[in-house]
């Protein structure tokens, strides 16, 4: 099946280094040390206190979540280059990796993943999770431009490097998100910040699209409620949305090197 899809984007960033042009804006070293820095110190928090999880509403921990899920200063204001791939990769990997341990917090038992745990914990951390998840789903969005321009410039031999890995983790990332979305339409116990990624995810439904395998496509909109169901409204128009850019059946770059062999 190939290398990993990061090892494999490293061997890309490599070639790439020579040909991608320098940008004034290419992303900060000291902004990006600022995000590694709230993840290991997120990650210092948890290991002083393994018994529960850091909490939005405390002043340190609080701090460090604005600034993993702080898009604007990672994401929007930042150029990315074709050679920098993988240090995008890292941001999402890190945000992606805080919204784990909330939703798996005392989940993991000796059989295996208690789904009532994770449901449970989904609602308990939703503060939190409104925080984190809307990165996630900006940094997914982001690579994604990234990754096919890197691919239109590497030949058939290294791009078919690009397997599995961190590619199958976004797609794992994006199905879990449009399932967290669908779960505010069945239960009402979930508040207006967490529910509101629906219509970001509905803004970026088409790009993410493009990274998602068709059978993948299919499944975000089964993940959704039918439309039929849901009333005239912000929500159903956003659903909407969602279910025009999954029904896209062209599949190029990252869908189909996500469904090769």
């Amino acid at each position: 099946m190939g290398l990993r899809w990061r090892s494999g984007l490293a061997i890309g960033a490599m070639v790439l280094a020579a040909l991608a042009p320098s940008f004034a804006g290419a992303a900060s070293a000291p902004a990006l040390a600022a995000h590694a820095e709230a993840g290991r110190a997120f990650d210092a928090l948890r290991a002083a206190q393994p018994g529960r999880m850091p909490r939005l509403a405390e002043a340190e921990a609080g701090t460090l979540l604005r600034v993993l899920g702080d898009a604007p200063r990672f994401l929007d204001d930042m150029n990315y280059t074709p050679a920098e791939l993988g240090v995008l990769s890292d941001l999402c990997d890190r945000n992606k990796a805080a919204i784990t341990a909330y939703i798996s917090f005392g989940a993991v038992q000796p059989s295996g993943i208690d789904a009532s745990v994770v449901v449970r914990n989904v609602l308990e951390f939703q503060d939190e999770l409104a925080v984190l998840q809307p990165f996630l789903a900006r940094c997914i969005a982001r690579q994604v431009p990234i990754a096919e321009a890197m691919l239109r410039q590497m030949g058939e031999r290294q791009a078919s490097q690009l397997r599995l890995g961190g590619l199958k983790r976004s797609q794992t990332s994006l199905l879990q998100l449009y399932a967290g979305i669908a779960t505010c339409f069945s239960d009402p116990r979930f508040g207006p910040a967490y529910c509101g990624l629906l219509d970001l995810m509905a803004e970026l439904a088409p790009v993410h699209a493009r990274a998602l395998p068709l059978a993948s496509r299919t499944m975000a909109i089964r993940l959704l409620p039918p439309l039929q169901q849901l009333p005239a409204g912000p929500q159903r128009e956003a659903v909407q949305r969602i279910v025009d850019a999954m029904s896209d059946d062209r599949c190029t770059a990252l869908c189909l090197l996500g469904t090769a062999p």
